[in-house]
């Protein structure tokens, strides 16, 4: 199958457009031109399945003038035989020239190195010298691949500055120029599809914002990889909605595309950790090659000066390359809501009113009074000793001190530490005994006497709670 980008304008970002999608449609145009007695034939130059997808007419394209294959071909070798009279140095001045000979029309050369470094673009001059990242670098490096044995075509998407900037497909066409180098031009093909929101309000929900990566990430699948980048890119785009907007990154923790913070693309969040100590990237990635799952850290809100703010994300995998999530900033005392509060409140002045030996027992009854909507309390000494677990009476006894979830955080140990400062929020992922799968669990724990603790906690599903309070 043959693979296909985007260029955006002056920024020089792209996007991958799945061929075949396009294929079906053009053959009925074609057959419905041929009908009518006024169809555009192909270039020969161009090879067939890449004909098939690109070869429409200026009436369905709304252009006044198109550019033929033959043209863009010819325009390209001449500059490779450019380069080859004059030397590297000479031609690629010449490229990079926005006034010199190789603009003609929509069309212009640029050239890249095969390690993703721009040597020549005469309509984004600043990324010259630059490696290139995010969606830019899908295209300079399937494009580099496509041209690496020799000469090739690579349909892409560009914005077209002639019609309001507006993304349209392309047909690019490149030659290796040398062993280390290749050069290339475009001609813009019609009209790309755009992408749609799950819904035209900000998310508040678990659901909604499930939703909304669910929706991003079929987009993605659809129209291919570099396209979803440039699409999580765009401010103005139907995938920004208020505060509400799509980050990607590969399982190796590099950012691909980060919506308001455009300068960290390319480089690694593996290693980073919130105000809190969490290595949230790690746990996005585990969940991600798990199938998708919700998180809570801590993250800069660009609607508010990028002050740190707490986070619920959902995030999932588009492929095995990369995957994307999204996040509504929300608060402690909308996550540890008053139910839940009162109900840790309650059990604590049960546990002080009749004693610790009652409490365990009446906490660790499956059909007591602290086990109702959803809710059950847990409690533990401070050595790790389970002492009430009324879902797991098998544990009531075992040390769990040095126990970890399946994201390998010492989870009791954190719930212990929570506890000690008399009482405060946790999140962990054990597994939910109502569905059998691991799930973000937020805790709400509080110390008794000094000696032991207890608290509970909601999963994280998706479900119709407001996070914004």
């Amino acid at each position: 199958m043959v693979k296909s980008g985007i260029l955006m304008g002056d920024q020089d970002a792209y996007v991958c457009v799945k061929t075949v999608p396009f294929i079906s449609l053009v053959v009925l145009l074609a057959l419905l031109l041929l009908a009518a007695g006024c169809t555009q034939p192909s270039s020969p130059a161009v090879p067939a399945t890449v004909a098939a997808t690109v070869t429409v007419s200026p009436e369905n394209t709304g252009f006044a003038n198109v550019t033929t294959n033959e043209t863009m071909v010819a325009f390209v070798s001449e500059a490779l035989d450019y380069a080859k009279i004059h030397g590297k140095e000479k031609a690629l001045s010449e490229f990079n020239n926005p006034n010199g000979s190789f603009i003609r029309g929509e069309l212009y050369i640029y050239a890249y190195d095969f390690n993703g470094t721009t040597l020549a673009h005469p309509i984004n001059r600043e990324a010259v010298g630059k490696k290139r990242e995010g969606a830019n670098g899908i295209f300079v490096t399937e494009m580099g691949n496509v041209v690496r044995n020799g000469s090739g075509f690579y349909p892409f998407v560009y914005i077209n500055p002639a019609h309001n900037r507006t993304l349209e497909t392309k047909l690019g066409y490149g030659v290796k120029a040398g062993g280390d180098w290749w050069l290339g031009s475009g001609i813009y093909t019609g009209p790309v599809e755009p992408a749609v929101a799950s819904s035209p309000k900000s998310p508040s929900t678990s659901l909604e914002i499930k939703d909304f990566v669910d929706t991003a990430a079929a987009y993605a699948r659809k129209n291919g990889k570099a396209a979803a980048l440039t699409a999580f890119s765009d401010r103005s785009g139907p995938l920004v909605v208020g505060d509400v907007y799509i980050y990607a990154l590969d399982y190796s923790g590099h950012a691909l595309a980060l919506l308001y913070q455009p300068q960290l693309v390319g480089t690694s969040f593996y290693n980073l950790q919130d105000n809190s100590g969490r290595n949230y990237t790690r746990t996005e990635i585990q969940l991600a090659k798990n199938g998708g799952g919700y998180l809570l850290y801590q993250y800069p809100d660009p609607s508010e000066n990028f002050t740190v703010k707490y986070k619920i994300s959902y995030v999932r995998p588009v492929d095995d390359t990369y995957w994307i999530g999204a996040g509504i900033y929300t608060r402690e005392d909308v996550l540890i809501d008053s139910e839940l509060r009162q109900f840790v409140a309650d059990a604590k002045t049960y546990a002080k009113t009749n004693g610790k030996e009652k409490a365990l027992a009446e906490f660790n009854n499956p059909n007591g009074s602290f086990v109702k909507n959803g809710l059950s309390i847990f409690a533990d000494d401070y050595n790790g000793t389970v002492l009430a677990w009324p879902y797991r009476p098998d544990l009531v006894g075992t040390n769990m001190y040095n126990a970890t979830d399946s994201m390998g955080t010492h989870y009791i140990q954190n719930i212990l530490n929570g506890a000690r400062t008399g009482n405060g929020m946790v999140e962990y992922y054990p597994e939910n005994p109502a569905s059998n799968t691991t799930r973000l669990k937020i805790s709400y724990v509080t110390d008794v006497d000094g000696t032991w603790m207890l608290g509970a906690g909601r999963y994280m599903e998706p479900g119709t709670v407001n996070l914004r309070g």
